[in-house]
């Protein structure tokens, strides 16, 4: 038998019971719209982030020097991972130009973390320090430019700090706030738009006058990273090792890490693995639903085979093998889930498509999302119809007569 008359053949099988099938792939469906919507936006987000990295600029008398702690302890500590000694020592060394701290920039916001007392609870939260505000307000005013010039030691806080700190925005008002030994008298509430205060939450919930901050706290800079120029005459790659093997030696933090070179590459495709593995857990987690879906494929497929025991002595008895009967049943299951796998992929990617229209990012199908989409779906069908195809290729003719 053809390979084309069996194709056929499923197809029109799988007409001859159109609720049924219908229902079956309900769970294909399903599944596999879970897994492409969650690749789809998954490989969106990394595209949309390793471009933003990729796009700054490569000076190649320009170098970074990063600091990796031991202990995750140290990690999520206040603690400076690099000082003003850690930048003398690296002016100190042949060839730098100059040694500086990064800025703590965000899309171009100046943006820290700092942690304050809720009750017996300690909350951490992104601050924002800038000229003026211009965010929607529950209670009070904003910050104005003369806020800034006069060094005014005044807040804008998101109502969410003040619930935790006043219980209410009203009373938050004209309280005090404490960051540093310096207080600061909250001016405004500003309306929450970002959720409660947590971990997920990287919006900034407390804004702080530009000068008035750097006046009493200094330049807001990148402690864990610093930036140097190196002169044009050296060898950037040889001035950089050596800079290291000086913060190794006499570094304020070497007890308690490691100083390395910060490559933009190297944290590209750390980011990428990251992000890749992340993907292919979610997505594992939604695909256990495809296997649920194979076991409805397989209990419809011995159904078939029990509703077709005539079907399959005629056939037996026109000639047919036993390899054509299980050739048959398994690309009737094949089809089955091949048509509701690329059902789910369109699904899939229509899902995507519109939560992204309220995301920073793009998605678009890929190789990646089809090959899945094709290849789950033709394995689960193929896995799951085997059982029953092998199940009716061994009816025996002259049972099948009795």
């Amino acid at each position: 038998m053809s390979w084309l008359i069996i194709w056929k053949t499923a197809f029109s099988s799988i007409l001859k019971n159109k609720r049924r099938s219908l229902l079956t792939m309900v769970g294909i469906v399903i599944g596999t719209a879970s897994v492409i919507t969650i690749v789809a936006i998954g490989n969106g987000f990394k595209e949309d982030m390793v471009n933003k990295l990729s796009s700054q600029k490569q000076d190649k008398n320009v170098k970074r020097v990063s600091f990796n702690a031991f202990s995750t302890a140290d990690i999520f500590s206040d603690t400076e991972m690099m000082t003003e000694n850690d930048l003398s020592l690296a002016r100190l060394v042949e060839g730098v130009k100059s040694a500086t701290f990064d800025k703590q920039k965000v899309d171009g916001r100046l943006t820290g973390n700092l942690t304050f007392k809720s009750g017996v609870k300690n909350l951490s939260i992104n601050y924002e320090i800038i000229k003026q505000t211009k965010v929607d307000l529950v209670e009070g005013r904003q910050l104005n430019r003369n806020d800034d010039t006069t060094l005014n030691k005044v807040i804008v806080i998101d109502e969410e700090v003040a619930k935790a700190l006043y219980q209410s925005s009203k009373y938050a008002l004209n309280k005090p706030f404490t960051y540093k030994d310096q207080v600061f008298t909250i001016v405004g509430v500003a309306k929450n738009t970002s959720g409660a205060i947590g971990p997920g939450n990287d919006n900034s919930l407390v804004y702080f006058p530009e000068k008035t901050y750097e006046h009493y706290f200094g330049k807001l800079k990148d402690a864990g990273i610093i930036t140097l120029s190196v002169l044009p005459s050296y060898d950037s790659n040889q001035v950089m090792e050596k800079v290291i093997k000086s913060l190794s030696e006499q570094g304020t933090m070497r007890s308690k890490g490691t100083y390395q070179e910060y490559d933009i590459k190297d944290a590209i495709k750390e980011l990428g693995s990251l992000l890749n593995n992340l993907i292919l857990f979610i997505s594992t987690v939604a695909g256990i639903s495809l296997i649920i879906a194979g076991i409805g494929v397989m209990n419809m497929m011995y159904i078939s085979v029990s509703e077709r025991i005539k079907e399959i002595g005629i056939r037996r008895a026109l000639g047919g093998s036993a390899s054509d009967i299980k050739k048959q049943f398994l690309i009737e299951g094949v089809a089955l889930t091949l048509i509701g796998g690329i059902s789910g992929y369109l699904l899939g990617m229509v899902i995507a498509k519109v939560i992204s229209f309220v995301l920073p990012f793009n998605v678009h199908p890929d190789l990646m999302t089809i090959s899945i989409a094709i290849g789950v779906s033709s394995l689960i069908g193929i896995v799951f119809s085997y059982f029953p195809a092998s199940s009716a290729a061994k009816k025996d003719l002259i049972d099948i007569i009795k």
